[in-house]
Formats: structure tokens, C-alpha cells, sequence
């Protein structure tokens, strides 16, 4: 928003968005100054707890689709049938593509129009197996990102040293490995946006 960009948000099925309000969670993403900031803006928050069904979002209307992280969006993402069906078609407008985190496990099984996995021969990254082992939380996910995305075709990267950022951008497609990655990720749609011709 602050690059004069329209935001709109939307989930696997429309309405309340619920954010992981445990203490230790809640207080750690509120030290962070763009969260903080966030949650200070009407619009957004209103929009957490009113937010688009997916399935009402079309492509024609948009230059770009993110999808956030969290643990969440493993147990969401990969599952929707309506969001494989958007993503599918944001890739055949040749939008922007982009995730950071466990947002993008929202690519692993979207195809093409050919069938096609969209991520096969991309450079993506994502969380790691190592980050998820380091974060305790291996044992309560239904798959592993970046074994998955590896299956799935993509050239995986990740940082060599755990949590610190890295971004990867091939043809449409921005990726970001873990929370660090997110203005980093941010940054690069944007920059690709202007080069689109999109101010």
C-alpha cells in the first residue's frame, strides 16, 4: 500500500480471517514495525474480518496474488480447490505470482492449463525442512514444503544459514523462505509491477 499498490484480501472461503492470538505468537509478530502498523490501518483489519472469498477474486482485475505464510496455510492452501483453480488462472494472465513462507505451499499442486505443475524448473523457495525442525513443529504438519515442492518439480533454495532472508524471482514467480523474506518479497512484486508498466 505504502507504493500506492490497492490491496484486497481473500481467503480459501471468505470472512474472519482468526490470527494466532497466543501470548508468546501474538506479542513476538506485534515487535515487528510493519505488523504493528498493519493492525493500526481500518481498512486492513476490517478487511481481516471480512475478507474476500477467493473464489470471488478474478484475475482481470488484478496485477498480483500473495500468499502469506504462517502454519495455517499448510493445512489451507494446498487443499483448495478454489485457490488451485485461481492461482491456475492468475499464471495463464501472466500475473504475478507470489509467497513467502508456508504460503507457498499454495503452488506445490497448481497446474497449468497443460497439467503442468506451475513450480516444475522454477527457483522457489520456501520454509526449509531444517527451519520446521528448528521450530519444533515438523511433527504437526501434513507435509514437509520444501520436500513437496521438490517432488513437485521446482529448483528449491533456501539460505545457508536458518530465518535469515532470501528471496527468488523467476519469470512471474516471487518467493520468500520465512518471515525475514516478506519485505524482501514485498520489494521485488513491486519492482516487478513498475517493470509491467503498472505505477
Amino acid at each position: 500500500m505504502a507504493a500506492g499498490c490497492r490491496v484486497d484480501i481473500a481467503s480459501p472461503l471468505g470472512g474472519n480471517i482468526p490470527l494466532d492470538v497466543s501470548k508468546h505468537s501474538f506479542d513476538k509478530q506485534m515487535k515487528d514495525s510493519s505488523n504493528a502498523k498493519f493492525m493500526r490501518i481500518p481498512y486492513l483489519t476490517f478487511s481481516l474480518k471480512n475478507s474476500l472469498s477467493i473464489s470471488k477474486i478474478y484475475a482481470q482485475d488484478y496485477e498480483a496474488i500473495y500468499l502469506a505464510g504462517g502454519h495455517g496455510a499448510m493445512f489451507d492452501f494446498r487443499q483448495s480447490e478454489s485457490l488451485q483453480s485461481k492461482l491456475t488462472e492468475f499464471h495463464s494472465a501472466n500475473k504475478i505470482l507470489s509467497g513467502v513462507c508456508h504460503g507457498v505451499a499454495g503452488f506445490i499442486d497448481t497446474k497449468d492449463k497443460s497439467g503442468n505443475h506451475i513450480v516444475k524448473n522454477k527457483k522457489v523457495t520456501g520454509f526449509s525442512n531444517f527451519e520446521d525442525k528448528l521450530a519444533e513443529a515438523i511433527e504437526h504438519l501434513p507435509f514437509l514444503l520444501e520436500t513437496d515442492l521438490k517432488q513437485a518439480g521446482a529448483i528449491y533454495r533456501k539460505s545457508l544459514i536458518p530465518f535469515m532472508a532470501r528471496v527468488e524471482t523467476e519469470y512471474n514467480f516471487i518467493t520468500g523462505q520465512n518471515p525475514a523474506s516478506a519485505k524482501g518479497v514485498g520489494k521485488a512484486v513491486v519492482k516487478m509491477l513498475h517493470s509491467k508498466g503498472n505505477n
